[in-house]
């Protein structure tokens, strides 16, 4: 027994100076990403849940790169930290593994402030969106340079991960909230049409529970 607990005891140590994060909870990131100007700390935390399979990739343990951000030639030409990965990419309607260099960061708190410039900066609509999940989801397909992901089911993703995860973080009246929220993107028009379908599908789904 004593044994096992010196063996328990310096894994942990090596973990703390090794320096490698450790796998967050929902309600962890959804508390750290809260109170910042530009994004919405819900739908992040879903975004995130997406990127790193609950916060237990290699690229989180790794990079604290809660997102998928890539390491354009300009940062790593800058002399900031970056990782080179392999990792799963949509193309023509398949995945593929495609090697990319990725953002590092020291923590968790280093890797949401970069997020929340880099959304300001290249995604004007979800920063415009940052009251409203929905809004913000769709204005990750109207970003400066592009879509944040090549991947074909990514917006699907979001929507039912969004579900999953809305119950934890918004607590009692979470559907009300999600129903409120799509009403209001009706409204501003953040939408297309295939987003709203998705949208329409998946929240009939839980109405019918």
């Amino acid at each position: 027994m004593l044994r096992k607990y010196w063996v328990a005891a310096l894994a942990a140590a090596l973990l703390i100076f090794s320096g490698t994060a450790y796998a967050m909870t929902a309600s962890e990131f959804y508390d750290l990403a809260r109170g910042r100007p530009g994004i919405n700390a819900f739908a992040v935390t879903v975004q995130s849940s997406i990127e790193t399979g609950h916060w237990k990739s290699y690229l989180w343990i790794n990079t604290y790169n809660g997102a998928g951000i890539k390491a354009q030639a300009s940062w790593r030409s800058a002399g900031h930290p970056y990782i080179r990965v392999s990792s799963p990419e949509s193309a023509d309607g398949k995945y593929i593994r495609r090697e990319s260099y990725f953002r590092s960061y020291s923590s968790p708190e280093e890797f949401i402030q970069d997020y929340r410039l880099k959304i300001l900066r290249d995604y004007p609509h979800s920063a415009a969106n940052a009251d409203n999940m929905w809004g913000y989801f769709a204005g990750l397909y109207g970003g400066r340079i592009g879509y944040w992901a090549t991947d074909h089911k990514y917006f699907q993703k979001l929507t039912y991960k969004a579900i999953q995860l809305a119950p934890e973080l918004l607590g009692p009246g979470w559907q009300k909230r999600l129903n409120s929220a799509y009403t209001l993107a009706l409204t501003r028009k953040s939408l297309f049409e295939w987003q709203k379908n998705i949208i329409q599908n998946a929240l009939k789904e839980v109405d019918a529970k």
